[in-house]
């Protein structure tokens, strides 16, 4: 390079941490490709200060390129290591939606919706069947009038007993005044279930609306401006399938029960490749405590200096699904969300969780089908060959 008249950059003769050999062997810090950045006036080095036997040596497994960021892998201790992950995920159409929510089931108290925003929670998720959502409404009121609606993800969701077109509207148009909003970030079907409107709960099936029917009542609140996205919620891979076959407005996310004892990989990531993102309500277990407190899920938060409940929401994120944990405990609300993108769930960590996969739901009303959960997508050779 001197040759030419070039100088020698800060960066040269630094490790590329991920290649196995390296001649000058553990002389040579473990770092990662973000560690390997030079930051701000200690980058500034000049050639001068590059011992000539440094030039002189075999330069082999030494990158002299700047070291790129947003790569991750094993250090030579074998650790994970990975510079902040993402914070969001980008839906079809180029939106981006959060990857940790606040769910709010039950909540009855408007504070706790305020200390989720202080706390820096953006996506909040709502239903008309929760019938809270004034309560909802007001929690957000302030940060809105501030002029902050556009920071905010909000997600609603149409009941089962308004899937008539008209009812479907009304619901929505309702669900914008009580959460004293003008549009919705994304409308979900709640179930697939449709019920005569009045028949309580559990209600009497409908048999004079379809789902293409209420989709596309839907669509027409997106052609209003009322909604900006579509999608559903505890639909099967089958589905989901018909639903893209016919809608002219895609579901751009499918909000089910995710957790490490019901991992529903095979949906999860064919509606990936559909475009389909999934949300994962009750991500640490519907309130049933046997999911924080089993012996895995405890020994791995001990292992690497996080609770439980932290845990099981890194389980999911990093797969790349949205949880919406909910809580009206301020303190629980805090660590759900605090540091959740500065660290990495390690590959031995993740293999012990996906080993407690038994396909157990938390969430399971007697009134709805679950039908088969390997119908749709590919079909397992073990089932074609049969």
């Amino acid at each position: 390079m001197a040759n030419d008249g070039c100088q020698l950059p800060a960066w040269t003769g630094q490790a590329f941490a991920y290649l196995p050999y390296h001649p000058r062997g553990n002389e040579l810090a473990s770092q990662s490709y973000a560690q390997q950045r030079p930051q701000g006036a200690q980058a500034v080095q000049s050639s001068a200060s590059v011992p000539a036997a440094m030039l002189r040596e075999d330069r082999t497994g030494v990158w002299n390129g700047p070291a790129p960021a947003g790569s991750m892998g094993r250090t030579q201790n074998g650790a994970m290591t990975a510079p902040p992950q993402s914070e969001s995920t980008l839906l079809p159409g180029g939106t981006r939606m959060p990857l940790i929510g606040f769910g709010t089931y039950k909540v009855d108290k408007a504070e706790s919706v305020r200390t989720a925003i202080t706390k820096g929670y953006r996506l909040i998720d709502c239903a008309a069947y929760y019938k809270n959502e004034e309560t909802v409404g007001q929690g957000m009121a302030e940060f809105i009038r501030d002029g902050h609606r556009e920071e905010l993800f909000i997600i609603s969701k149409i009941w089962n007993t308004a899937h008539r077109p008209q009812l479907a509207r009304e619901s929505c148009e309702k669900t914008l005044k009580d959460l004293g909003c003008k549009y919705l970030d994304l409308m979900l079907m709640h179930w697939p279930d449709a019920w005569q409107p009045g028949s309580g709960d559990p209600g009497t099936p409908d048999e004079s609306v379809t789902i293409q029917q209420t989709w596309e009542a839907m669509e027409k609140m997106v052609d209003d401006g009322l909604v900006k996205h579509l999608g559903v919620s505890n639909f099967s891979l089958t589905q989901v399938e018909g639903l893209l076959q016919h809608a002219r407005i895609k579901p751009v996310a499918n909000q089910i029960e995710l957790h490490p004892f019901l991992a529903q990989r095979k949906l999860v990531g064919v509606c990936a490749r559909k475009g389909v993102q999934c949300i994962a309500y009750s991500p640490l277990g519907h309130a049933d405590a046997t999911v924080l407190n089993h012996e895995v899920i405890q020994q791995v938060a001990q292992d690497l200096g996080r609770t439980p409940a932290q845990v099981c929401l890194k389980w999911n994120v990093q797969r790349g699904v949205t949880v919406i944990p909910r809580s009206q405990n301020p303190k629980n609300i805090k660590a759900n969300i605090d540091g959740l993108f500065n660290w990495v769930l390690p590959r031995e960590a993740k293999a012990k969780l996906d080993t407690l996969d038994v396909g157990s739901r938390k969430v399971s009303p007697k009134w709805h089908d679950w039908g088969n959960v390997e119908e749709g997508g590919a079909t397992k050779p073990s089932i074609a060959l049969a």
